[in-house]
């Protein structure tokens, strides 16, 4: 068996394992996932020469596969999550049906593994749907751990309809447009709202928390084009001199569900409703699409205000982890402890050579 890097040859092979696959888990959020690799085969030259340096999509379409006997036996999509590329996440992992049970989706963690930790890889993480038995036991089995819980909803574009009205909206307080000078009050809003334990897997810095040149030029392309626009608000408490609230928009013009990023400060639970008004407003005046959004478990309020608004449940994903830098453990046992933000604070344990 011979796992590399796709190439544009693979292309057939790797639409026929994303139809068999993933069609039923992405029609629950409403893209057309086979359309979607159509799509970026017909751009494949424009997608190579974009992953061979720094840039925003750089890796669009981060594949490896598995070939056994001429075939594609299964694959795996990868992708960073933070600016320091420690941190990779398994985006789709999948086998073809005539060769399952032959260890090749081990085989293909395996790689992957060796791959990104020869490029600065230290951390991996995956999404996986709770009650999927058998792919949580081969995670597992390859070093991964249940670690949090997302949950992920989904508003039906005839609800979306409801927050077209402008009359029924009421402006939520000292709400603006994004700026560039944000980056540092967005990280301390990121530190002081997500939990520790979140963090530390998370690896993020202020410069994740940056607009590139590059991504507001191409945002505005989209937007010229008549494809997307993507919305960025944040929420200043006046008297504090931060920011208690960012939300981010990306609205489709297309047959695409619209996407919203929300980041809410504990403290301003009782705004999230409100402010998860305003967005679907925004959104319902580009285009009457559904619309996707995500929460932790501990971002209670968050869930409250989704499902008060009409959205409804997708699905409920482990967040699993497999670190090669070191042991994170949650407090199970000991008495536990909370941090100066208020969150329990996992313990970790540096790893020793041959551990």
């Amino acid at each position: 068996m011979n796992i590399r890097p796709s190439r544009y040859r693979d292309f057939p092979g790797i639409k026929e394992i994303f139809a068999v696959a993933f069609t039923e888990e992405y029609q629950r959020r409403e893209v057309d996932i086979v359309r979607r690799i159509e799509k970026i085969r017909a751009v494949y030259p424009v997608v190579k020469l974009l992953s061979c340096f720094p840039n925003p999509y750089q890796h669009l379409f981060t594949v490896h596969v598995a070939e056994e006997d001429g075939r594609i036996a299964g694959l795996v999509q990868m992708s960073p999550r933070n600016h320091y590329g420690t941190r990779w996440h398994i985006d789709n992992i999948a086998v073809h049906p005539d060769f399952r049970g032959k260890g090749v989706a081990q085989a293909l963690l395996q790689s992957v593994f060796e791959y990104y930790s020869q490029r600065g890889g230290l951390r991996y993480t995956l999404e996986v749907d709770a009650s999927n038995q058998p792919a949580i036991k081969l995670y597992e089995k390859t070093g991964f751990r249940r670690y949090s819980t997302l949950y992920y909803y989904k508003l039906a574009p005839k609800q979306l309809a409801k927050f077209r009205d402008k009359d029924s909206l009421t402006l939520p307080p000292h709400v603006r447009p994004r700026v560039a000078s944000d980056r540092d009050a967005l990280w301390e809003l990121y530190e002081e709202t997500i939990p520790s334990y979140i963090r530390l897997v998370e690896e993020r810095s202020p410069s994740d928390f940056s607009m590139t040149p590059v991504q507001l030029a191409l945002e505005q392309v989209k937007k010229s084009t008549k494809r997307s626009e993507a919305l960025h608000f944040v929420v200043e408490d006046p008297h504090r001199r931060c920011l208690v609230a960012s939300i981010d928009l990306y609205a489709q013009h297309r047959a695409l569900p619209h996407v919203v990023q929300f980041i809410l400060h504990p403290a301003y639970g009782d705004m999230a409703e409100q402010l998860l008004t305003y967005a679907l407003h925004q959104a319902a005046q580009i285009s009457i699409n559904p619309v996707l959004i995500g929460s932790f478990e501990s971002q209670r309020a968050k869930r409250d205000a989704i499902q008060a608004l009409g959205f409804k449940k997708v699905t409920s994903d482990f967040l699993m982890v497999r670190d090669n830098a070191e042991t994170i453990l949650l407090p199970q046992t000991a008495p536990a402890e909370k941090a100066k933000d208020g969150f329990f604070n996992p313990v970790t344990l540096n790893k020793h050579p041959g551990s």
